[in-house]
């Protein structure tokens, strides 16, 4: 059993992102709930352990990792690959844009 058995959605203050070797760690109330590839600024891959899918993983995730960036100093954020549909979605609703004339999405902090 894991905490994702309890959890409909999961409340973003219960998400952190630790370091990791090619990024950070997603994790929720210290679970490891997937993973993020990049380094802040440059988002490769974010992926999300299956059990923990369809709770908000992936949006508090990025959210988290926007805010990184933005600490950081970076002035935005992009992908340069292609994503998956819902990822897709959840770009788009957190006001990234396509890249005009190459492959992934791009937005400005």
């Amino acid at each position: 059993m894991t905490a994702a058995d309890d959890v409909n959605t999961v409340d973003p203050e219960a998400l952190s992102l630790t370091e990791a070797m090619l990024g950070y760690d997603i994790l929720v109330d210290g679970e490891y709930a997937g993973a993020i590839e990049g380094v802040p600024g440059e988002l490769e891959y974010l992926t999300v352990e299956l059990h923990w899918e369809d709770k908000g993983v992936g949006r508090a995730a990025l959210n988290e990792f926007l805010e990184l960036s933005r600490t950081e100093g970076c002035s935005e954020v992009s992908t340069n690959n292609a994503t998956h549909p819902a990822m897709e979605h959840i770009l788009e609703t957190e006001g990234f844009e396509k890249r005009s004339g190459e492959i992934g999405w791009v937005k400005e902090l």
